[in-house]
């Protein structure tokens, strides 16, 4: 199963947060943060997988099921 979508900022900002918001949520700064996009290791899309999976609507998740 994986989550697409088109970036991190993206996702975001269709989650209603804002960078701030997150960066608390994840206990880092809002340069650590930007950092952390800007590496784009597995680790920061795993957070923003759990993030959209809280403040995500369900019908929202775009899920690609490989059977």
């Amino acid at each position: 199963m994986n989550l697409k979508y088109n970036n991190i900022k993206q996702e975001i900002k269709d989650l209603g947060l804002n960078n701030k918001k997150v960066a608390d949520l994840l206990g880092i700064s809002v340069q650590g943060l930007d950092y952390r996009i800007k590496q784009d290791l597995p680790t920061i899309h795993w957070a923003m997988y759990g993030i959209s999976n809280y403040y995500g609507e369900p019908d929202n998740l775009v899920i690609d099921e490989k059977v």
